[in-house]
C-alpha cells in the first residue's frame, strides 16, 4: 500500500456522490446500480448514486432515466454528445451534492468490499484515494498480454511523468469535491488517459494520495480497445513528457549549451580563420536574393496551410494562414522541441478554428514535410551516389506518419478528432498538391544555400543533399530550432567537396533562415496584437 502525504483528519459526517460513467451500458447499468446502492445501505452513509451518462445510443438513457425518476438518490445527467470519459466525470463531480465524490465503472470489476476503504480513506484525511491492482495485497484475473500491457505503461508513467503510484488506470477513485475540481482545472486529457493525468496531477499540486490493494476481475466486455486505446495511452504519456520537458529551464539551458558547443567544435574543426574568411567572400547581392526568396517561401508555406484548412472545412484567409504559420515558425527558432506547432494552433483559435482542426492540418503537413524532404534527399544521393542512412529513416518515418494518422482517425477521442481532419486532407488530390507544395517550399531553401554557396565552387546537387540531410537531423528537436544539428549535418556533407568553407556556408545559410524567421514571427506577433509569451505559454 502507497501512502503519501497523509493529512490532519477529517470529519465523518459527510455525503457521499457515487459517479458511475455510462456510456452504451443498457446490459448492465440497472445491476450495476442495485447492487452499489445494497452496499452503500449497508455502509450507513448519506449517499447519493449518479449516472454520468456520455451520449450513448443503446438505450442507457432511457434506463437512467427511468432509475432517477423512481428512485430520489439516483441523478441522471445525460449529454447528447459523447464527452469522452474525462468530461463525463469531471461534469458529474461539479453537480454532485456530496463532499466525497467516488467513481467506478458500470461493470464493477473492483470488489465493492473496498468502498468503504476508499470512502474512510477521505474521511481519514487524504485528497485522493485510487484502488490499485498492482500493489502488494492485491488480487487481478485478467488476460495475459493486458497485465504485461498495464505494467509497462504504468512503468512509464512511473518513469517519465515521476509518479509515485503504481497502478493509476483501476477505475475505482475517490476524491475531496473540493480538491478533484482544482485537480480537473489542469488536467487535458478528456478520455481514457484522464485517470493517469488526474494522479500525476494531483501529485504535482501537493495533494495527498492513497493507494488501496483491491481484489479485480476484467469485465467481459470491457470498453478498452486493446491496439488503438493502449497506442493512445502511451502516447499520452509522451505528450505530457515533452509538455514537462518545455517547461524545464534545465532543459533549455542544456539545449542551448548543446548547439553553442557544436557550433564551436565545428568552427575549431574547420578552423576558425577559414571560417572567418570563407565568411567574408559570401557575395552580398547573393545574400540578398536568398533573402528575398527565402521571405517567399513563407508565402508558400502560408498557402500551403490555407489549403489545409480549406480542404477540411475550415474558412481562413490566406493573410491569417500567413501570419500564424510565420509566429510559428518563430517559436520552433527559439525553442527546442517544436513548440511552434502548438502555438500556429493557439493562433488560429484566436481566428475561431478550433485546435482540432489546425492540429490536424499540421499533422499532415510535417508528413509531407519529411516525405518530401526525404525523396529530395534519396534523389540527390543516388545521384551523387552516396549513401546516407538518415534518407530511408525520413521516408519510413513518414510513411509510419502516414499510417498512424489513418489508425489513429477511428478512435473516439480528442487525439482521433485531430486525426480524422488530417485524414481528410489524405485523398489522392489533395496528397498531390501539398506534396508538391511541400517540395517547392524545400526547392526554395536549397536554392536560398545554393546562393549563399556560389563562388565556393559547391555542385548544387550536392547542396541539395545537405540541405535536405541538415533538414531531417534538424527534426530531430534537441536543440532550439536545430541550431548546432542542422550545421553539423550540412557541414559534413559540403565537406565532400570543400572542406575548409563548408561550416562558414551552412551557418551563414542557417543564420539567415532563422533570422528572417524571427523578424517576420516579430512582424506577424504585432499585426495580430499578440505577445511571444503569451503564444509560447
Amino acid at each position: 500500500m502507497i501512502i503519501l502525504q497523509k493529512n490532519p483528519a477529517a470529519s465523518t459526517d459527510q455525503r457521499v456522490s457515487i459517479v458511475l460513467p455510462a456510456y452504451n451500458e443498457a446490459k448492465r447499468l440497472e445491476n450495476a446500480v442495485r447492487k452499489v446502492e445494497e452496499y452503500l445501505k449497508k455502509l450507513g452513509y448519506d449517499y447519493e448514486i449518479i449516472i454520468a451518462e456520455d451520449g450513448s445510443t443503446d438505450g442507457t438513457d432511457e434506463i437512467a432515466r427511468r432509475l432517477a425518476r423512481d428512485n430520489p438518490r439516483i441523478r441522471h445527467i445525460h449529454s447528447d454528445e459523447r464527452l469522452g470519459r474525462g468530461r463525463a466525470l469531471t461534469r458529474a463531480f461539479k453537480e454532485a451534492k456530496g463532499n466525497i465524490v467516488v467513481y467506478m465503472d458500470v461493470d464493477l470489476s473492483t470488489d465493492l468490499e473496498h468502498l468503504k476503504e476508499l470512502i474512510n480513506a477521505i474521511l481519514d484525511g487524504y485528497d485522493v484515494a485510487t484502488g490499485s491492482r498492482l500493489v502488494k495485497g492485491s488480487k487481478t484475473k485478467r488476460p495475459l498480454k493486458r497485465d504485461i500491457a498495464s505494467r509497462s505503461y504504468n512503468f512509464l508513467v512511473r518513469l517519465l511523468l515521476r509518479s509515485k503510484i503504481h497502478d493509476h488506470q483501476c477505475g475505482f477513485k475517490a476524491f475531496k469535491k473540493d480538491a478533484i475540481l482544482k485537480i480537473s482545472e489542469k488536467v487535458r486529457d478528456t478520455h481514457w488517459f484522464w485517470d493517469t493525468e488526474t494522479l500525476v496531477v494531483a501529485q504535482r499540486l501537493g495533494y495527498s494520495v492513497k493507494e488501496i490493494p483491491v481484489r479485480w476481475v476484467q469485465g467481459r466486455d470491457t470498453k478498452v480497445r486493446f491496439g488503438k486505446d493502449v497506442f493512445y495511452m502511451f502516447s499520452q504519456i509522451i505528450r505530457m513528457f515533452l509538455e514537462d520537458i518545455a517547461r524545464s529551464r534545465k532543459f533549455y539551458a542544456f539545449a542551448t549549451l548543446l548547439a553553442t558547443v557544436l557550433l564551436i567544435f565545428l568552427a575549431l574543426t574547420t578552423g576558425v580563420s577559414n571560417f572567418l574568411t570563407s565568411l567574408s567572400l559570401i557575395n552580398p547581392e547573393f545574400l540578398i536574393s536568398a533573402s528575398i526568396i527565402y521571405f517567399l517561401s513563407f508565402i508558400i508555406r502560408g498557402y500551403r496551410f490555407h489549403y489545409l484548412m480549406k480542404r477540411i472545412g475550415e474558412n481562413s484567409s490566406l493573410k491569417k494562414a500567413i501570419l500564424a504559420v510565420n509566429i510559428g515558425q518563430t517559436v520552433n527558432v527559439i525553442t527546442p522541441v517544436r513548440l511552434g506547432d502548438l502555438a500556429r494552433a493557439y493562433v488560429f483559435k484566436k481566428y475561431g478554428i478550433p485546435y482540432t482542426a489546425s492540429l490536424g492540418g499540421i499533422a499532415a503537413e510535417r508528413s509531407f514535410d519529411i516525405l518530401s524532404i526525404g525523396l529530395i534527399a534519396l534523389l540527390f544521393s543516388i545521384y551523387l551516389g552516396t549513401r546516407n542512412v538518415e534518407t530511408y529513416y525520413a521516408i519510413a518515418f513518414a510513411i509510419l506518419m502516414f499510417f498512424l494518422i489513418l489508425l489513429l482517425s477511428r478512435m473516439k477521442n480528442l487525439l482521433g478528432k485531430i486525426m480524422q481532419k488530417a485524414r481528410i486532407i489524405l485523398s489522392p488530390a489533395s496528397s498531390i498538391t501539398v506534396f508538391l507544395l511541400s517540395t517547392l517550399i524545400w526547392l526554395c531553401d536549397i536554392i536560398v544555400c545554393y546562393l549563399i554557396s556560389a563562388g565556393f565552387g559547391i555542385s548544387i546537387a550536392l547542396v541539395a543533399l545537405a540541405v535536405a540531410i541538415g533538414n531531417i537531423v534538424k527534426a530531430i528537436p534537441i536543440t532550439p530550432g536545430g541550431i548546432g544539428t542542422y550545421e553539423l549535418a550540412v557541414t559534413a556533407v559540403i565537406s565532400l567537396q570543400n572542406p575548409s568553407s563548408a561550416f562558414a556556408i551552412a551557418f551563414a545559410d542557417h543564420a539567415l533562415k532563422n533570422l528572417a524567421t524571427i523578424v517576420l514571427g516579430f512582424f506577424s506577433l504585432s499585426a495580430t496584437n499578440l505577445t511571444l509569451k503569451e503564444v509560447r505559454s
